[in-house]
């Protein structure tokens, strides 16, 4: 064995041929290209995060996982109801005072899957009944949230 064949060269690849430089390499003292690409948005609801971006099939143009999926099954945009209703704007609409419908007994939230009895029979939420009931004490406040957080599908 030679000398020429036992060790290759940086500048070229394992078949020989000469190394093209990739496309996503960024030059050394430069920032990556997430600093300079602008965020993306949908170019239909103007969201900036989602779990998955699509594209219109035929402009190209970014969507979000919500109006992707409804183009795709409906075959036109998503309705501007549906839009509003998906921002979360954080804040109840009814005032704690005059809201008369369930509300939990420990951490206060009037939102939630299932409501649930404690020991003592009072209503509380799905979490804090769910957390008493595997850890035998009452959740700390500090773990609410102010929405609702979706179950994570495992493949089986």
């Amino acid at each position: 064995m030679n000398a020429s064949t036992s060790s290759t060269p940086a500048s070229t690849s394992l078949l020989g041929r000469p190394a093209l430089p990739r496309a996503n390499a960024v030059p050394s003292g430069t920032s990556g290209p997430a600093s300079t690409r602008p965020k993306k948005e949908c170019f239909h609801c103007h969201v900036t995060s989602t779990p998955l971006w699509r594209r219109e099939p035929s402009t190209q143009r970014p969507l979000c996982n919500a109006c992707g999926l409804y183009l795709q099954q409906r075959n036109r945009l998503r309705p501007q109801e549906l839009i509003d209703a998906d921002i979360d704007d954080g804040e109840p609409e009814v005032p704690d005072e005059l809201y008369t419908g369930p509300k939990c007994s420990h951490c206060g939230t009037r939102q939630t899957s299932v409501w649930r009895r404690n020991k003592e029979g009072a209503q509380v939420c799905n979490a804090c009944g769910v957390y008493m009931r595997l850890r035998g004490k009452e959740r700390p406040l500090s773990l609410k949230r102010n929405k609702i957080k979706p179950r994570t599908k495992h493949p089986r």
